[in-house]
């Protein structure tokens, strides 16, 4: 009895966070580069169940599941068109690197709607969380302004993406490098689209894949896929529960039968 209750709580606890994971991907359905994560779910302990005679036998009693992992998807965006000359977006496999400015740390992300960032009285094109766009050359992407008395760290652009006048910015060889990994499962999630790459990833190596401005990558959430999940994860979480209730009860007949 104590083992039905046991299986029946952790199996909605799984369910609880599988919802977790499913309303973080609707919540950044909009989100530019956002990846969808999955949850992966392992076995708890098995038993071998007792047989007639009270010997063991090979029937195998589980004790419930429990999250494993969370996978994530790096499957393409839909690429989302704008005005910007700031925005880009990679044709095909690929990430954009990023430095932190203090740490030098790099981290790696598919969300290419870049802004400008101010160092020193330098202006480069950076992440709108303040991290520097890499180039080909590995180091962060410097922009000349044609007039840097009036240049601000937020540009301001006209209709056609180019900067309006008295802020005329050289973009023309503003290109980011485009990083590639032999595998990308694993890749550690920092936040704000950004990954880090771990052990098995590899190290990153660019690849000349093309770069395209006044666009970038939009979430690769499929709506209709994670409602369905969520429908799956609340039935499942019922059950769970309805195993809890059906135990109790099985459990007061018997007490109330002694």
């Amino acid at each position: 009895m104590q083992m039905s209750f046991y299986t029946g709580k952790v199996g909605a606890s799984a369910q609880q966070t599988k919802l977790d994971v499913v309303a973080n991907n609707i919540a950044n359905v909009n989100t530019a580069g956002y990846k969808s994560k999955s949850l992966c779910f392992s076995d708890l302990i098995y038993n071998n169940m007792a047989g007639i005679d009270g010997a063991q036998s090979d029937v195998k009693s589980g004790s419930g599941a429990k999250p494993d992992r969370t996978n994530t998807s790096f499957e393409k965006g839909s690429v989302n068109l704008s005005s910007s000359q700031l925005d880009f977006s990679i044709e095909g496999r690929g990430f954009f690197g990023l430095q932190n400015p203090q740490t030098k740390e790099v981290y790696y992300t598919t969300n290419g709607s870049f802004a400008l960032a101010e160092k020193d009285d330098s202006f480069y094109l950076a992440s709108k969380d303040g991290y520097f766009v890499l180039g080909k050359d590995g180091n962060p992407i410097k922009i000349k302004s044609g007039n840097t008395e009036v240049l601000d760290e937020d540009v301001e652009l006209g209709k056609d993406g180019s900067p309006l006048e008295g802020e005329a910015i050289a973009l023309e060889n503003a290109e980011p490098a485009v990083y590639d990994f032999f595998r990308t499962e694993g890749m550690l999630s920092v936040g704000d689209c950004n990954f880090v790459a771990v052990e098995k990833n590899g190290a990153p190596f660019l690849v000349d894949a093309k770069v395209t401005r006044g666009g970038f990558e939009g979430s690769n959430v499929d709506i209709s896929k994670e409602f369905a999940k969520v429908i799956e994860a609340q039935r499942a979480y019922q059950y769970s529960l309805r195993m809890v209730q059906t135990t109790d009860e099985i459990q007061n007949l018997i007490n109330n039968l002694r």
